[in-house]
């Protein structure tokens, strides 16, 4: 219990704002440290977005089979829709300037052959596309690493984007090249099969021309006996134009004396059907017809039953009215049988009116008939006429016959050289099928082999080469700025330790301000030199840091040691105790917020707006330009800034030492001790 009351005495023992303060700064400093620490690394891969990486599209479209394959176009588009870093289409000057200067982490160029050589397949010779990227380690080694992890990935989003292209252009053309042949074999197969049935088809033309001059000798003989048969048909047409006008003599009186009686026959069928009509009217028409005058008998017998129902049983009026049923039925049958004799009569009465009516027609068509046969008779004189010509004719059609005849003699002649042209076209024809089947043989389904490179080509249509400019090659010479920055800061901490920022000797002196400074200062920076010396030798000759430029490395790092303890002397000498946690909290700052690991980009908000203002940023990057290479101009900004730090610290060291020559009770007895 004695060493607990002990050990909270010390703690309770720090009274007053200042020592308050510093034990809450002790406990809040692992937090501090650490949580800074990880929220600056938290997901640097997830804000990649944020990485500006220029990207330079040189490439020319070229068109394929009337279809423009624009490659690089269809690859930056894909690029934009899906970003892995923060992708920024410039041109080439631009990507090369903002490369040098930092602007940009990284480039990707996109050359003038790429569409091209995604469709240089047409000829049946692929080539891969080719993109190229450039980085360059002086704007940090890490951000090579973090481009290195995702190259995979671009890898594939640059083949996806290129596929589309190549199949379009490769095997599109192919395929149609192939379709072609083989349409165009099929047709010469064709072809000399046609001809084969051609030059049969004209061998037996020319049978059948020998054929036909035997027919046409058979046709000049069978016109000698036409024209003995014509002769014949001159004296038939004679004897047919006599009988023609022994027909006329006897139709044209007979025709005189028929055609003015039809009348006559017309009127006395109209007559009689209006008698039939007559009857009938009389007999089954009107209320005093027949069947009306039985239905009154019958319905007189009705009424009698009603008046008198005992007759109902009497035999002779049930006699008397089935009697006059059997009338009425016999009355109804014959009144059905007139009926349908009016029907006809009335039929018959139509027809003698229809006929009556066409007599002027008939009248008309029996004239012409008349006068038919009158023009038939004289068309049998004239056909007798026409076959004695005929049999003066048939003479010189002989002699005609005779001529055709030696003209298919002619004709089968040719009709051979015709079968021996074709002859010679269907062996051309041959030729041609067995060139196209050679043809397709050659152009067709790939061997295995080419199969199996030109698939490796297609599954990776594209080559993604990484250029370095300023190379750091491993990781340690690439962090090497950052850590040479960390450890000459920390030795601005850890330096007080030992030595002190001033004594009161020379507080209580005489000096100047300005003396008072460098007499504080001056051991601090000869340890410091001599240790950022010692450290340099070390990575270099023992790690192989191999500086490119081994006395601008020396430079540098002599007046990041200079700038660095003029800083924390500073700070020490104005707040003592409490200067050291400024410059831890200033560490912790610059740790996060340098960019010395990881882009600028990928950092907090926070932590991306402090970054310009820190010293260990300028730093960090001269270094980087004195170990591995980049710019002259960044390395000149950052000595600049650096000597102008150094500048403004000495001067704040003076003001302090002058302000420390007025001596109060605080500056007697502090409240933290140094």
């Amino acid at each position: 219990m004695r060493t607990l009351r002990l050990a909270r005495a010390e703690i309770t023992r720090h009274k007053g704002f200042l020592p308050s303060l510093a034990v809450l700064f002790l406990l809040i400093v692992p937090c501090l440290y650490g949580a800074l620490y990880l929220w600056s690394n938290w997901d640097p891969y997830g804000t990649l977005e944020d990485v500006p990486v220029a990207v330079v599209n040189l490439d020319e479209p070229v068109t394929v089979d009337g279809t423009e394959v624009a490659g690089g176009d269809e690859l930056v588009d894909s690029m934009l829709e899906d970003p892995i870093f923060g992708w920024v289409p410039t041109d080439a000057e631009d990507a090369a300037d903002g490369l040098a200067e930092g602007r940009y982490y990284m480039t990707i160029t996109i050359p003038e052959d790429f569409s091209a050589n995604l469709a240089s397949g047409a000829d049946g010779t692929p080539h891969r596309a080719e993109v190229q990227m450039r980085r360059d380690d002086a704007n940090g080694y890490v951000v090579g690493i973090m481009a290195e992890s995702v190259q995979a990935e671009l890898h594939q989003q640059i083949n996806v984007a290129a596929t589309s292209a190549y199949f379009e252009s490769v095997y599109g053309e192919l395929d149609q090249l192939r379709d072609g042949l083989v349409q165009a074999d099929d047709g010469a197969h064709d072809l000399a099969d046609g001809l084969v049935d051609a030059k049969s088809g004209s061998q037996e033309l020319a049978d059948g021309l020998v054929d036909a001059e035997s027919g046409s000798q058979e046709l000049a003989d069978g016109l000698v006996d036409a024209t003995d048969g014509a002769q014949q048909l001159s004296d038939g047409a004679s004897q047919v134009a006599d009988g023609t006008q022994q027909v006329a003599d006897v139709v044209n009186p007979l025709a005189d004396e028929v055609v003015p009686r039809i009348p006559d026959v017309a009127d006395g069928a109209a007559s009689v059907s209006e008698s039939v009509a007559s009857v009938t009217d009389l007999v089954a028409s009107g209320s005093d017809s027949l069947s009306s005058r039985t239905d009154e008998v019958d319905d007189a017998l009705a009424a009698l039953v009603e008046e008198h129902p005992e007759l109902a049983d009497d035999p002779a009026f049930s006699d008397l009215q089935d009697a006059a049923g059997r009338v009425s039925d016999r009355t109804g049958e014959i009144d059905d049988t007139l009926q349908t004799v009016n029907d006809d009569a009335q039929q018959v009465s139509t027809d003698a009116q229809n006929l009556l009516t066409a007599v002027p027609d008939l009248q008309n068509e029996i004239r012409t008939g008349q006068a038919n046969i009158n023009e038939l008779n004289d068309g049998a004189h004239q056909v007798a006429d026409g076959a004695a010509q005929l049999a003066n004719q048939l003479p010189e059609a002989r002699d005609g016959a005779a001529e055709l005849a030696d003209g298919i003699s002619d004709a089968a002649d040719g009709s051979a050289e015709l079968a021996d042209g074709i002859s010679d076209a269907s062996d051309g024809a041959n030729d041609l099928a067995d060139g196209l089947d050679q043809l397709v043989a050659a152009v067709p389904a790939l061997d295995p082999d080419t199969r199996e490179r030109n698939a490796a080509v297609l599954g990776d249509p594209t080559d993604v080469t990484l250029a370095v400019d300023n190379p750091a090659d491993v990781y340690g010479r690439g962090l090497a700025p950052f850590f040479f920055s960390i450890s000459l800061w920390v030795f601005g901490i850890v330096v007080f330790l030992v030595l002190r920022p001033t004594t009161g000797r020379a507080l209580a002196s005489t000096a100047s301000p300005v003396r008072m400074a460098l007499v504080g200062w001056l051991p601090v920076a000869t340890v410091g030199l001599l240790g950022s010396w010692l450290l340099l030798a070390v990575s270099e000759f023992a790690l192989g840091l191999d500086v490119v430029d081994p006395l601008g490395a020396f430079a540098m790092v002599t007046l990041a040691t200079l700038v660095f303890t003029l800083i924390a002397h500073l700070a020490r000498s104005a707040l003592g105790l409490v200067g050291s946690a400024v410059l831890l909290v200033a560490l912790m700052l610059q740790l996060t917020s340098s960019g010395g690991i990881y882009p600028v980009e990928t950092l907090p908000s926070v932590l991306r707006a402090i970054h310009p203002y820190l010293p260990m940023t300028y730093l960090v990057d001269g270094l980087r330009v004195v170990f591995t290479g980049g710019l002259t101009a960044h390395l000149t900004r950052d000595v600049i800034v650096l000597v102008a730090v150094g500048v403004a610290a000495f001067v704040g060291v003076c003001l302090v030492m002058a302000r420390k020559r007025t001596w109060a009770l605080h500056s007697l007895h502090p409240a933290l001790e140094d």
